[in-house]
């Protein structure tokens, strides 16, 4: 009999390591029936003591992750409506909008979600569709669905986009004629008051896993949006509303906003009349149009807030020039009898921007625009705010870890806080109050303001207020006084520098052709009542052409 050695039998005390086979049970020396030891032998028999079998279990049938369809274009409204309802929530509770703005909100996403009824509206041959594409693991042949479909019409219908919700509030600011601008909702997104950047974490993690991959990216943001981008993008959706449901879109609210601007600006009041003035001069009606022709579009002076920031730099230049020449008002009346420090304004100005990096920290604002060279550059303390930030807006916390990691914690441990060091109270309402820094910004700037004599019998080579006007049609022209102030005016009109530059010479041009059309009918109506001779008119069209090149240089003396 042929033995195999292998481990201890152990039964009853069996040290024996021999075994043979009997019928494919394997048996010790002594006679101990080894369990979980047997061999089936072959059927055939052909010579081999047996064959090993293993049962297989039965595959469960798995199916996709993520919806397509009709569930995936449901899911994904439901996830977009999430993030309008937590940025009009942002709005209300921690910006100071009214609560009534939530109303208006939901009521025109309703009316954005009518042009999607007949796609998510469930029927028989959808849920067949989606029942099939469910348990296919091939692509689908129809990628059209990703931007959009078509309705009945034929008309091509987007998917809303992440921009389009921040549109939304916009537009809902301007129907309720809150004195809210663009530059305010950009402001709000680069210091991420409102969610935006990132938005995709605030979505919950079952309803992220169950988007498809092209929806999810519609909710992502590859790059800092721009100002001009905003711009263009509310008006579309704006035009959008008007024609698609006939909404009619009152003006800006001006006399707040215009207030707001100069305000922030550090301006004299004085300008507020001036602009007025200006606003019927030039026929400025400051409301949305409702055309949709391209051309139209692309005209920087159709938008109204662009519109007022034109005549707030047109009025600033004729009051308070930016050159050092001397103009004497005629009366102690006049606003021209005050002049502008234009180089302490501007310091002041910077000391208002950077208040928030008084105390070593690298503001909300900057935080998001650094580079890596920056980064070279930072402050230990800074560095820390670099990775806080980082951590809060870039690690996925659903996403699974090793759990080695967990033994390299990414936060920062608890540190006792170091005891608090004496402030200057002006230095802490600089950093803490933005109203308290923003009114000691307009204190430090009016304080300074100058005098200009009084010459109520000028010769004829003084200069009045209003006169030696300077035209500045590039950017490249602008003297290092005005480019700040220029520089400011776009940022808080929410475009470029030069488009501020474009459309503050178009809004020149428009006002001294007023002008010069006025005077025209004014003497050509003269000289008809008056039946005037041939060489008066002669006379008074040479004193027309001196008006003429007065006007080259906008002489508007009938400013108030």
């Amino acid at each position: 009999m042929e033995y195999v050695t292998r481990g201890v039998c152990g039964q009853e005390g069996c040290r024996e390591r021999r075994y043979y086979l009997d019928n494919g049970l394997w048996f010790c020396r002594r006679g101990h029936l080894q369990e979980g030891r047997q061999i089936e032998e072959d059927p055939d028999d052909f010579g081999t003591q047996g064959k090993k079998h293993r049962v297989k279990k039965e595959k469960e049938e798995r199916s996709r992750k993520t919806y397509r369809g009709r569930k995936a274009h449901t899911l994904f409204l439901q996830a977009y409506q999430l993030i309008l309802w937590k940025q009009c929530h942002a709005l209300i509770h921690d910006h100071g909008f009214p609560e009534q703005f939530e109303g208006i909100i939901r009521d025109l996403w309703a009316l954005r979600l009518q042009d999607f009824t007949l796609r998510i509206n469930a029927t028989t041959d959808d849920e067949e569709d989606d029942e099939r594409e469910l348990f296919s693991s091939q692509p689908e042949t129809d990628s059209s669905d990703d931007l959009g479909f078509k309705s009945k019409g034929g008309r091509y219908l987007e998917w809303p986009r992440l921009l389009d919700s921040v549109g939304l509030c916009y537009l809902a600011a301007v129907l309720m004629r809150l004195p809210v601008c663009v530059s305010d909702f950009h402001r709000l997104i680069i210091r991420q008051d409102i969610p935006y950047i990132r938005v995709a974490k605030s979505i919950p993690h079952e309803m992220k896993n169950k988007l498809p991959p092209e929806f999810l990216a519609r909710l992502d943001v590859h790059q800092l949006p721009k100002k001009e981008t905003f711009h263009r993008a509310f008006v579309d959706l704006m035009q959008y509303y008007q024609q698609r449901f006939e909404i009619i879109l009152p003006p800006l609210n001006s006399t707040l906003i215009l207030y707001r601007h100069i305000k922030r600006l550090a301006i004299p009041i004085d300008v507020y009349e001036t602009v007025t003035f200006l606003k019927s001069l030039v026929n400025f009606s400051l409301a949305f149009g409702t055309t949709t022709s391209g051309a139209k579009q692309k005209r920087v002076l159709d938008l109204p807030e662009v519109q007022l920031m034109a005549l707030i730099v047109v009025a600033t230049k004729l009051l308070f020039p930016f050159d050092d020449l001397e103009r004497h008002p005629a009366t102690a009346k006049e606003p021209a009898t005050q002049a502008i420090n234009w180089s302490l304004w501007a310091r002041a100005q910077n000391h208002f921007n950077n208040r928030e990096n008084a105390n070593g920290s690298i503001g909300k604002e900057k935080v998001i625009q650094l580079t890596d060279n920056d980064v070279l550059n930072m402050a230990p303390s800074q560095l820390d705010e670099y990775m806080d930030w980082y951590e809060s807006n870039w690690i996925d916390s659903f996403r699974l870890v090793n759990p080695v990691a967990d033994m390299f914690t990414t936060s920062r441990t608890t540190e006792t806080p170091a005891p608090p060091q004496a402030v200057p109270p002006s230095t802490l309402a600089t950093a803490v109050d933005p109203e308290e820094a923003l009114n000691s910004l307009v204190h430090t700037v009016m304080q300074e303001l100058k005098t200009n004599d009084v010459d109520p019998d000028p010769e004829e080579d003084d200069r009045r207020p209003g006169s030696w006007y300077w035209r500045y049609r590039w950017e490249s022209q602008l003297p290092d006084t005005a480019r700040s102030f220029y520089e400011l005016a776009a940022e808080l009109a929410a475009v470029s520098l030069q488009t501020l530059v474009h459309a503050v010479t178009i809004t020149e041009y428009r006002i001294a052709k007023t002008i010069e059309d006025k005077r025209r009918a004014e003497y050509f109506s003269q000289a008809m009542d008056l039946d005037m001779e041939g060489d008066a008119v002669e006379d008074s069209a040479d004193g027309m052409d001196e008006l003429d090149e007065q006007l080259t240089e906008l002489y508007v003396g009938g400013l108030p």
